[in-house]
C-alpha cells in the first residue's frame, strides 16, 4: 500500500471507471482533473488529521505512540473515499458555476457514494504503518566509463526501514547509456526512518526488475548496464497496514 502523504489514492482512471462522462466533461468545462485529485487528497489528509487530533491521548509518550498522518496507508475503502470525493468535488464546482441541473443530480449522487464510503472506512478501520517510508525520491546516475554496449535503462529506487519492510518505488528515471558506458546509481537521500535501499532497473519503465539481492547501504553506490541487467522481482505497491484503527462515530449525549 502507499501512504497517504506519498500522493492522492486515485488516478484518473479510477475516476472515469466511475463516471464515463467525465473526460468529456472536463474538456468541455475545462477541469483539472489532476489538480481535483490533489486537493481532494489535501482535505481528506485534512479531515482524518482532525478525526485523529480529536481522540488524541493525554500525555506526551502517549502522544509520541499515537499513530498521526504520516502513519496512514492507502486501504481500499480509503481509495474510494477519495475517488467519490474527487467526483463530488468536480460536480460541485460545476453545479455553482453552471447551475446545471444535471451536474446538482451528479454532485448529489457522489456525495451520498462519499458519506458511505467514509462510514465503510471508519467501520473497517484506518490502515497505520508503525514504522512509515515515504515513496522514495529519484536517485542520482552517472554515466562511468566502461566496456559495455550502453543503450536506454530505466531506474527506480525504494527504502527499506529496519524490519524489511519496503516503501513505494520512486517514479522511474530514464538513463541513456552511450557506448563504452555505464551508469552509477547512488541515494540523492534517505528517507527518516529508513536503514536501507532497494534498485530496480530495466529497459521500460514498465518492467523493472529488483538489482540487488539484499538491501543497499545508505551511502552504497551501484553500477548498472543495459546488457547486464538481473532479472529480480517487480517493485511492490508499499508497505502493508500493520493494522486497522476503527474509527467509529461518537454520540455525544447530553
Amino acid at each position: 500500500m502507499a501512504m497517504l502523504l506519498d500522493g492522492p489514492p486515485s488516478t484518473i482512471e479510477d475516476l472515469t471507471v466511475r463516471d464515463s462522462d467525465l473526460l468529456a466533461v472536463s474538456a468541455t468545462e475545462g477541469i483539472d482533473l489532476s489538480a481535483k485529485l490533489q486537493l481532494a487528497s489535501t482535505d481528506i489528509g485534512n479531515t482524518i488529521d482532525s478525526m485523529l487530533m480529536s481522540v488524541l491521548p493525554s500525555g506526551l509518550a502517549a502522544r509520541q505512540r499515537f499513530p498521526s498522518l504520516r502513519h496512514i496507508a492507502v486501504t481500499p475503502q480509503l481509495k474510494l473515499w477519495h475517488t467519490f470525493a474527487t467526483l463530488r468535488m468536480v460536480y460541485q464546482d460545476l453545479y455553482y458555476s453552471r447551475l446545471n441541473d444535471r451536474y446538482q443530480a451528479k454532485m448529489k449522487m457522489y456525495r451520498e457514494e462519499e458519506s458511505r464510503y467514509l462510514d465503510d472506512l471508519r467501520t473497517v478501520g484506518f490502515g497505520v504503518v508503525f514504522d512509515p517510508l515515504p515513496q522514495a525520491l529519484a536517485p542520482n546516475i552517472v554515466l562511468v566509463q566502461s566496456t559495455d554496449a550502453g543503450g536506454t535503462v530505466y531506474v527506480a529506487v525504494s527504502y527499506v526501514n529496519q524490519k524489511g519492510e519496503e516503501g513505494l518505488a520512486s517514479v522511474p528515471v530514464e538513463a541513456d547509456i552511450p557506448a563504452g558506458n555505464s551508469a552509477t546509481v547512488n541515494l540523492t537521500a534517505l528517507g527518516d526512518t529508513a536503514t536501507g535501499w532497494n534498485l530496480y532497473a530495466g529497459v521500460s519503465p514498465d518492467a523493472l526488475s529488483l538489482q540487488n539481492p539484499e538491501p543497499l547501504d545508505a551511502l552504497a553506490v551501484f553500477t548498472l548496464a543495459p546488457d547486464t541487467l538481473g532479472t529480480g522481482p517487480a517493485p511492490g505497491s508499499g508497505q502493508c497496514a500493520n493494522l486497522l484503527y476503527p474509527f467509529p462515530r461518537r454520540i455525544l449525549r447530553g
